[in-house]
């Protein structure tokens, strides 16, 4: 039994390397990194099924595999122009403390420079000066503090890439490095010029963390034991109950 587990995860994840592969090998033009980020989210998904929880929902399977398996170290920090953003859309009192600790952070950001994730308040941090009471857990609806994490921002990635092709924001890949960050812009549309910090995964960062992925999933299949076919089902017929 050992031995036929051993040789359906060798199977399984050289197929699954070559899927890798061949998102790298997408030649470049103006889609790129649309092509690349589809292929990847895609990637990413079929990885997670490996080891979710039945009772996940997209968004857990999704979230724990990237926090589990792909060694991203700043998965939970805070975005700080998205908290930014959000303080001023809550002006309630309760929220000074952590508005003027934000607003005194970004203020240190000179525009023309790009920052990176270090840049970004750590998720204990805004906690700390978070309003407990349970009226301001979610101040905004379906906006939480877990919104505002690097982890759920990439899954924001996933699903706008996934369902509308579009990426999030204004962003543009060649104007970071290939780490996760932001470029300033400005809109000189109006009378007022509107100065934002966009945010950027380039792909290969997101590449980064597949590759770390496939290596840590798989060291995990063959140290448990477990057969990651067994996450799929398939057959002849597209309905999966009739398999």
């Amino acid at each position: 039994m050992n031995r036929k587990i051993n040789e359906d995860i060798e199977l399984y994840f050289k197929y699954i390397e070559s899927m890798k592969d061949s998102i790298v090998k997408i030649n470049s033009d103006n889609y790129v990194p649309h092509l690349k980020q589809l292929a990847c989210a895609g990637l990413l998904d079929t990885l997670a099924k490996c080891v979710a929880n039945p009772r996940f929902n997209s968004y857990k399977r999704f979230t724990s595999f990237i926090k589990h398996f792909c060694e991203w170290d700043d998965h939970s920090k805070i975005s700080l122009p998205h908290l930014v953003r959000f303080l001023k859309l809550v002006p309630s009192p309760e929220f000074e403390p952590l508005r003027k600790f934000a607003i005194s952070k970004i203020e240190k950001w000179p525009h023309g420079e790009n920052q990176y994730l270090d840049s970004d308040p750590s998720y204990k941090e805004v906690f700390a000066l978070w309003p407990k009471d349970k009226e301001h857990k979610e101040p905004i609806e379906k906006i939480s503090l877990q919104s505002l994490t690097h982890l759920t921002l990439l899954w924001k990635l996933r699903n706008s890439i996934v369902h509308e092709l579009q990426l999030p924001g204004y962003g543009i890949d060649a104007l970071v490095t290939k780490d996760p960050g932001y470029h300033s812009m400005t809109d000189h549309r109006g009378s007022n010029p509107i100065e934002t910090w966009e945010l950027v995964y380039p792909v290969p960062f997101v590449i980064n963390l597949i590759e770390n992925g496939i290596k840590n999933l798989k060291k995990y299949c063959q140290e448990n034991k477990l057969n990651p076919y067994d996450s799929y089902k398939f057959g002849s017929y597209w309905i999966e109950e009739l398999n």
